[in-house]
C-alpha cells in the first residue's frame, strides 16, 4: 500500500466535524495489515499504570519476537520500516528494531537498533536513534527530528561498512560515520516494536546496503521477496497458523501473541477512507485513529465485532475541553459486538441419550475475521437468543423474565435454585461451565477446543443454521487508557466488557450493555480519573463479573440506569460500585440518581464517598450474603445524601446500611422507603438526621440507630456509645426500632441501657407521637416488657394502596399460614401516601428545609428548587409522602416515555376516591416539561395538563367502574392503562369504646373488633366520596364476630359529631361527646360470620363525613362485629412469615349499587354483572357464592378443578336482574364429595366473564 501517499491526504480529514462509519463499505476497499502495539493485553488488560510509566524499565508484551532464526545483520545491512507513532505525551523511548526486549538496547553485545524518542514529552517526535553494540562497546547515532504523530513515516537506515545513515520518506537526514570499519556484534536482530506504542507495517531487513534511489523506488511497493539481499520480509500476512509471513527466501515465520492485526484500506475511488459518505470509514478503529477534540464519529447500522484499544485518544490535561463524541447513527442500530456470526455444518447428534446438534467450526477462519487469533469460545447465541454452557444444575433461560421474586421465586430458575458460581467458588461447584458430560437439557452448549467441535441441545423455536448463530470470541472489547473528553452514544455494547483506565470527562450515555460479563471473564470496570458520567443505559444479563465497577474516580455520575437480570449465582457479592473516589485534593463526590436494579443476584449500590444517592429504586435482589441494598461503609457515611428512594424486597440484605465496626457519622436520609427486607434501615455510627423514613416488613429491625460498633468523629478511637446525637422523626416503624437517639424516649429514659440490659425498643406511644414516630409495637395494646414478638400494630393500615410482602408470596404458602389467599389480585401497589383518615396526616414535625418548601443544601443541595416540598395541612405527615401532595415521587430508571402508573396497570378495588399518579420520562432538563392525562370511564372523560414535577390527578371515580387512562410528555404516550374501582368504602375509624371511662383519650390501638354491650358503643366514621349521588343504594355492611346474647337488639344511631378520630388532640374519640345519637334502625337477628347489610340511603343524603354508632337495646346484649384492622389469624407476627392479611370481606362498609329507572317496571334494578368471592373460604362443608346480573341474560357459573376440568354446574339459565346467590357444598355432577384442594369457579354471560379461587377442606 501507499502510506506515503495516504499521508498527504490525512489533513483534509483532519478538518471534519463529522466522521462516518460504515462496515458495510469494506467491499469497496482493498485491506492492508499492520501491526498494533498498545498499552492492552490480548484480553483488553491494561498493563501500564500511571506510577510506573514512563522510567521502568519493563517488558512489554505487545512484541514481536521473529526468535533465534532473526538474520544476524553484518557488516554491511539495511533496516526498512513504515511506523505509526500514537502519542507522545510522556517522555517517549520506543524501540522499532532491536535485539533484546527489555529496554536495554545500546549494550555492547546488541544488534541494529531503532528507536524513536521524546525526551521533552513534546507533541511530536524529538529524536530518532539508531546504531549497534559490537561486542566491547556501543555506537549510536542521536538525530533530532520534529516529526508529527498520528502519521505514517517510512523510516530506513543503511550502512556499508562506513556511512551508517538515517532515511526519513525517502530522504536523507543523517550520516553517522563514527561506526566506521565496525561489525554489529553477532546476534539476531529478533524483536519487532519492544515498548513501541502505534502502528509497525512493512519490516525489511536486507544483508547489503541499498541506496537511497532503491529506498525511495521500493517503499511504497509490495516486495516479491526474492529482492537480492532481502534476508526478511513482513508485510504482516497472516497464514493459517496464526503466524506472521516473512515472505523472504528466509520463511522465517513466527506467531504472535499480545500484539493486534489490523488494517488500512483504499480503493481507485478513495485512495483512503476520509469519513464522508462516499468514503466512510469502515471500521471504528480507522475513525479514531484520526478522530481529534470536536470531532463526531457516527456509526451506521451494524455488528462491529472490533477489539477498539486506545491509548491516549484525545489526552488532556484532567479539565473539560471539546469531545471526540462516538455516536449510533439516528435511528440505527449500532452493535460495538464481542460475536461473530459463523458459517457451520449442523448435524443431529445423540447424546446422553438425546437429540442435540453439533458442528465443527473453522477456528483460522474465526481468527482472521476478528484479526485476533482465538482457540475457543466463550457464549453461544441462536437468533441472538443466550445459550447457557452445559451446567451440572439444569435450569431455564435465565434470559426469559421470571414471573416469581425472592419471597416466591419461578421454580426451575436460577432463581429458586441459588446455585453458587463455579468460577468463584470452584471447591464447592467441582464443576467446568461448559462442559460435555453435563449436556443433557435444552439451550445447552459445550465446546470440545481439542476438535472445535460445538455441541448444542436446541429448543425447538431455535434450531441451528448455518446463518442464525453467533459465537462469542472477546472478553473486553473496549479498552481506553488516558483518554478524556470522551463521549459514547447510542450504541449497544453486546457480549463483552469495557475497562476505562484514568479517563476524565468520559461520558456514556443513551446506551445498553448486554452479556458483558459470563463465567470466567471481566465485568466493565473504571479506575482512576475524573468526572465519567454514566448516563440512560442499560445493563442485563450480566453474569459472575461486575454489571459496573468504578474504583479511584473523582465525581463520577451515574443517573438514569437500569440494571436487571444480573448475576445468576448467590453469594457473589457484586454490587453497582463508585469506590475510593479521593486522592490528595479530598474526595469527588459521587451521584447516583434514578437507578433501578431488580430482579438479580447482586447487592445494590456502594456509593462511595460524600456521594448524594437519590431517586433509586432496588426492588426483588436475590443475593444473600452480609450486604445491602445501599451499602455505605465508615469512610463513605460523612457527608452521604440518600433521599427519595425505595428498596423493596431485598429479604436476604439490609434495606439500607451504615456499617462498619467503627462506623460512620453525619449521614443524611430523608424520604426513603424499605420494605419487605432483612433489615429496613441499619444506622450505625453517629450526628445522623433520619426524617421521613417509611419501614415495615421487614425480617429483622425496622429502623436502627444502634449504640455499638461506634469510635468517634474520626472513626479511629475506642468504642463509643453512639448515635446519641443522631436525630428521628417522622418515620414509620412497624416492628422493630432500635434507637439510641435522645429522640425515641421520653424525658427520663435512658438510651444508654443499651449495652447493659441489651437491646430495648421505646414503648412509649404518646411521646413517640409528639416527635413524629409512628412504631407499631408500641401501639400494641398487649405490648409489654421490650418482647418485640409479642405482636405490633401495622402500618399498611394506615397507607393508601402500599406494597405488601404477603403478597409476594406464593398462594400454597399464604394458604397454609392464613387458610386462604388474602387478596384476589396479587397486582402489588406502590402508594405509600397516607390513607385518608390516617393518623399519619399532620402527625410528624417540621424540619426546616426537609419539609417546610425552604431550600436549604445539607450535605447536598436539593436537585431543583422546591424539591424538599412544603408539607399540606397543619403539620407534616409521618412517613415518606404527604397526604394531598401533587407530588408523588416515584424513585427508579426512568423510561423514554411516561411510565410506574399508580394504582398500577390492572389493579383492582381502588379507592372510589382515588388520586392517581404516574412517573414522567427520562430528561436532563425538565425545564417547561409538560404532561397530558386522558382518564375515561364511567362519569368521567378528563383531560389535564400538568407541569413537572406535578404528578397526581386527584378524582373520585364511579363505584364497581373500570377506567383507561393514559399519559403523554412530549407527544410520547405511555400506553392504555386499566383500574377497576371498589364499590364499597370503609370506615376512616372505626373503635368501640367504655362509656364509663371519662376523658380518657384513646390511642390508636388496631383493635380486630367492636365490642357493643352495656357500656359499650361502637363508632364508625365514613367520608361519602363526591362522585356519590342519588341513583346510588347505600348499604352499612356489618359481620358480627360473636354473639354473646341478643335479647334486645343492636341499634345502629347517626353520630353527629364531625372530625373525630383517634389522633392526641381535641377530636379524640376518648374524649368528646359520645350522646349525639339519633337512633336509625335496630338489628334484631345477628348470626357469627354472616354479613348484615342496612340500607341508609335515606340517610346518607349528602357527600362527606358521615359517622355512625352501634349500642345494645337491652343491657344484657352483648356483640362484637369485625373491624377495619380485623386480619385473618388477626396479625400473628414471627421473624419468617409477616402476619399482615386483611380479612376485608368482614370489615364494615358502605357499599354502593348503581341503579338505574326500568321503562318497564317502577323498581330499582341493579346496574352491573358481578361475581363475588364466595364465603366461607375456605369451607366444609357448604359455601354461598353471590353474583349480580344487570339485565335479562343467559349466565352460567361452573366450577372447575386444578386441572380445567369442569366438575360442577351451578347457574346455567336465563336470569333477570338482580343479585343472587347460590350454594355449592363440595360435589361433583354425580354427587361424590371432592378432595380437598384448590377450585375455581367461573360466571359468565354477554359481554362478562370472571374467574375466582376457592378451597375445600375436608
Amino acid at each position: 500500500m501507499n502510506k506515503y501517499l495516504l499521508f498527504l491526504f490525512l489533513p483534509i480529514v483532519l478538518s471534519a466535524d463529522d466522521l462516518i462509519v460504515d462496515q458495510n463499505s469494506l467491499s469497496q476497499y482493498q485491506e492492508d495489515n499492520y501491526l498494533l502495539f498498545d498499552v492492552f493485553d490480548v484480553h483488553n488488560e491494561h498493563l501500564w499504570r500511571s506510577y510506573v510509566w514512563p522510567h521502568g524499565y519493563y517488558k512489554n508484551t505487545d512484541v514481536i519476537d521473529l526468535s533465534d532464526n532473526a538474520p544476524v545483520l553484518g557488516s554491511q545491512f539495511t533496516q526498512e520500516v513504515w511506523v505509526y507513532v500514537d502519542s507522545t505525551t510522556y517522555p517517549l523511548n520506543r524501540a522499532i528494531m532491536s535485539s533484546d526486549s527489555t529496554f536495554q538496547w545500546w549494550w555492547a553485545a546488541g544488534s541494529p537498533t531503532i528507536t524513536v524518542h521524546s525526551p521533552s514529552g513534546s507533541a511530536n517526535i524529538d529524536e530518532i536513534r539508531y546504531g549497534f553494540g559490537t561486542g566491547d562497546n556501543s555506537l549510536r547515532a542521536i538525530v533530532e527530528v520534529d516529526l508529527p504523530v498520528k502519521v505514517w513515516h517510512h523510516i530506513a537506515t543503511t550502512f556499508d561498512g562506513i556511512n551508517y545513515k538515517l532515511f526519513i520518506n525517502g530522504e536523507e537526514i543523517n550520516n553517522y560515520t563514527d561506526a566506521a570499519g565496525f561489525t554489529p556484534y553477532a546476534t539476531p536482530t529478533r524483536y519487532i516494536g519492544s515498548t513501541f506504542l502505534g502502528k509497525i507495517d512493512e519490516v525489511r531487513m536486507w544483508n547489503v546496503a541499498r541506496t537511497q534511489e532503491e529506498i525511495q523506488v521500493a517503499m511504497n511497493d509490495t516486495l516479491s521477496g526474492d529482492e537480492t539481499g532481502l534476508v526478511a520480509y513482513y508485510p504482516m500476512d497472516l497464514n493459517n497458523n496464526w503466524e506472521l509471513v516473512d515472505h523472504s527466501s528466509n520463511n522465517n515465520h513466527v506467531p504472535i501473541s499480545n500484539t493486534e492485526v489490523a488494517s488500512t484500506y483504499s480503493s481507485d475511488n478513495c485512495l483512503a477512507p476520509d469519513g464522508s459518505y462516499d468514503c466512510p470509514y469502515p471500521t471504528i478503529r480507522g475513525a479514531l485513529d484520526i478522530a481529534q477534540a470536536g470531532d463526531r464519529v457516527y456509526i451506521r447500522e451494524g455488528r462491529y465485532t472490533e477489539l477498539l484499544n486506545k491509548w491516549q485518544l484525545n489526552h488532556g490535561d484532567g479539565s473539560e475541553g471539546s469531545k471526540i463524541t462516538i455516536e449510533g447513527y439516528p435511528n440505527e442500530d449500532v452493535i460495538l459486538d464481542g460475536t461473530v456470526s459463523i458459517n457451520a455444518n449442523w448435524e443431529p447428534y445423540t447424546h446422553n441419550g438425546h437429540a442435540i446438534y453439533k458442528a465443527v467450526l473453522d477456528m483460522n477462519s474465526i481468527s482472521h475475521s476478528i484479526k485476533t487469533q482465538i482457540d475457543s469460545i466463550y457464549g453461544v447465541f441462536v437468533d441472538d437468543r443466550y445459550m447457557i454452557p452445559a451446567m451440572q444444575t439444569n435450569f431455564k433461560n435465565p434470559t426469559d423474565p421470571t414471573t416469581g421474586n425472592p419471597n416466591n421465586p419461578e421454580p426451575g430458575t436460577v432463581w429458586s435454585l441459588k446455585l453458587k458460581s463455579p468460577i468463584l467458588y470452584p471447591d464447592s461447584a467441582d464443576y467446568v461451565p461448559g462442559d460435555l458430560a453435563n449436556l443433557d437439557t435444552l439451550e445447552e452448549w459445550s465446546f470440545d477446543p481439542d476438535d472445535n467441535t460445538l455441541y448444542l441441545y436446541a429448543s425447538n423455536d431455535f434450531i441451528p443454521t448455518s446463518a442464525n448463530v453467533r459465537v462469542r470470541v472477546r472478553n473486553r472489547f473496549l479498552g481506553l487508557t488516558h483518554s478524556d473528553n470522551i463521549e459514547f452514544r447510542n450504541i449497544h455494547f453486546f457480549s463483552g466488557s469495557i475497562y476505562l483506565y484514568n479517563p476524565s470527562y468520559v461520558a456514556i450515555e443513551n446506551c445498553k450493555f448486554s452479556f458483558s460479563s459470563e463465567m470466567g471473564l471481566e465485568g466493565n470496570v473504571t479506575v482512576f480519573g475524573n468526572y465519567t458520567t454514566v448516563r440512560n443505559c442499560i445493563f442485563e444479563y450480566i453474569n459472575d463479573g461486575h454489571v459496573w465497577y468504578q474504583e479511584r474516580t473523582m465525581y463520577p455520575t451515574m443517573e438514569n440506569l437500569l440494571f436487571r437480570y444480573n448475576d445468576w449465582f448467590t453469594t457473589s457479592a457484586y454490587y453497582a460500585t463508585t469506590t475510593k473516589n479521593n486522592n490528595n485534593d479530598g474526595f469527588g463526590a459521587t451521584q447516583w440518581r434514578y437507578i433501578t436494579i431488580e430482579n438479580s443476584y447482586t447487592c445494590g449500590i456502594y456509593p462511595a464517598m460524600n456521594s448524594l444517592t437519590e431517586y433509586c429504586r432496588f426492588e426483588n435482589l436475590y443475593e444473600a450474603i452480609d450486604g445491602s441494598g445501599i451499602q455505605r461503609n465508615p469512610i463513605s457515611v460523612p457527608g452521604s445524601t440518600t433521599r427519595y428512594t425505595w428498596i423493596i424486597n431485598v429479604p436476604h440484605l439490609n434495606g439500607m446500611r451504615f456499617d462498619g465496626s467503627c462506623a460512620g457519622n453525619n449521614g443524611d436520609v430523608h424520604h426513603v422507603v424499605s420494605v419487605g427486607n432483612s433489615r429496613g434501615f441499619r444506622l450505625k455510627g453517629d450526628y445522623h438526621d433520619a426524617y421521613h423514613l417509611t419501614a415495615y416488613d421487614n425480617k429483622k429491625q425496622d429502623i436502627s440507630l444502634p449504640f455499638n460498633k461506634y469510635c468517634g468523629l474520626d472513626m479511629a478511637g475506642e468504642n463509643e456509645h453512639g448515635n446519641l446525637n443522631s436525630n428521628i422523626h417522622n418515620s414509620i416503624a412497624q416492628n422493630r426500632l432500635e434507637c439510641s437517639s435522645p429522640d425515641c424516649w421520653s424525658p427520663g429514659g435512658d438510651p444508654n441501657g443499651y449495652g447493659v440490659t441489651g437491646y430495648q425498643y421505646p414503648n412509649d406511644p404518646v411521646h413517640l407521637d409528639s416527635v413524629g414516630i409512628w412504631y407499631g409495637l408500641a401501639l400494641n395494646e398487649i405490648y409489654s416488657n421490650h418482647i418485640y414478638n409479642a405482636g405490633n400494630a401495622y402500618p399498611h393500615f394506615e397507607l393508601m394502596d402500599p406494597w405488601i410482602q404477603n403478597r409476594a408470596r406464593s398462594d400454597e404458602s399464604l394458604v397454609e399460614q392464613f387458610g386462604t389467599v388474602p387478596w384476589e389480585s396479587q397486582i402489588q401497589n406502590y402508594d405509600f401516601r397516607p390513607r385518608k383518615g390516617s393518623n399519619l396526616i399532620d402527625g410528624g414535625v417540621i424540619i426546616p428545609g426537609i419539609n417546610d418548601g425552604q431550600d436549604m443544601d445539607f450535605n447536598h443541595p436539593p436537585l431543583y428548587s422546591g424539591e424538599n416540598r412544603a408539607f399540606v395541612g397543619y403539620a407534616p405527615d409521618v412517613g415518606a409522602y404527604e397526604y394531598g401532595d401533587s407530588v408523588y415521587w416515584i424513585p427508579g430508571y426512568r423510561y423514554p416515555h411516561p411510565s410506574t402508573p399508580i394504582p398500577s396497570d390492572g389493579a383492582v378495588d381502588v379507592p372510589i376516591d382515588y388520586s392517581l399518579a404516574w412517573n414522567y420520562p427520562y430528561k436532563q432538563n425538565y425545564s417547561g416539561t409538560m404532561a397530558v392525562v386522558t382518564v375515561i370511564g364511567p362519569d368521567v372523560n378528563r383531560t389535564e395538563t400538568f407541569q413537572y414535577p406535578n404528578n397526581v390527578l386527584f378524582e373520585t371515580f364511579q363505584p364497581g367502574g373500570t377506567y383507561n387512562w393514559s399519559v403523554s410528555v412530549d407527544g410520547m404516550s405511555g400506553g392504555d392503562w386499566t383500574f377497576q374501582v371498589d364499590n364499597k368504602i370503609y370506615p376512616l375509624n372505626d373503635r368501640s369504646i367504655d362509656t364509663t371511662t371519662v376523658d380518657s383519650v384513646l390511642l390508636p390501638y388496631q383493635i380486630k373488633n367492636l365490642e357493643v354491650s352495656n357500656h359499650n358503643l361502637a363508632f364508625l366514621r365514613f367520608d361519602i366520596p363526591s362522585s356519590i349521588n342519588d341513583s346510588c343504594v347505600i348499604k352499612l355492611n356489618l359481620v358480627p364476630e360473636t354473639v354473646v346474647t341478643l335479647n334486645g337488639g343492636i341499634v345502629i344511631y347517626k353520630y353527629n359529631f364531625i372530625g373525630w378520630g383517634e389522633r392526641s388532640n381535641d377530636n379524640n374519640l376518648g374524649i368528646i361527646d359520645h350522646s349525639l345519637l339519633i337512633p336509625l334502625d335496630t338489628l334484631f337477628s345477628l348470626e357469627t360470620g354472616s354479613v348484615v347489610s342496612v340500607d341508609l340511603s335515606d340517610v346518607i343524603n349528602s357527600n362527606g363525613e358521615h359517622s355512625f354508632s352501634l349500642g345494645v337495646l337491652d343491657d344484657t346484649d352483648s356483640v362484637s362485629f369485625y373491624s377495619k384492622e380485623k386480619m385473618f389469624t388477626d396479625g400473628e407476627y414471627n421473624v419468617f412469615l409477616n402476619g399482615y392479611a386483611p380479612q376485608m370481606a368482614v370489615w364494615p362498609s358502605l357499599s354502593f349499587d348503581q341503579v338505574i329507572l326500568s321503562n318497564e317496571e317502577d323498581k330499582i334494578l341493579p346496574f352491573r354483572f358481578a361475581l363475588y368471592q364466595n364465603y366461607p373460604n375456605p369451607f366444609n362443608p357448604i359455601t354461598t357464592i353471590d353474583y349480580e346480573m344487570a339485565r335479562d341474560e343467559l349466565v352460567s357459573i361452573f366450577v372447575y378443578d386444578l386441572m380445567g376440568r369442569r366438575i360442577k354446574t351451578l347457574v346455567n339459565k336465563v336470569v333477570a336482574p338482580g343479585r343472587y346467590s347460590v350454594s355449592w357444598n363440595g360435589t361433583n355432577e354425580a354427587g361424590k364429595l371432592l378432595s380437598t384442594g384448590m377450585y375455581f369457579y367461573q360466571m359468565r354471560a354477554e359481554g362478562f366473564e370472571s374467574v375466582k379461587k376457592l378451597m375445600l377442606l375436608k
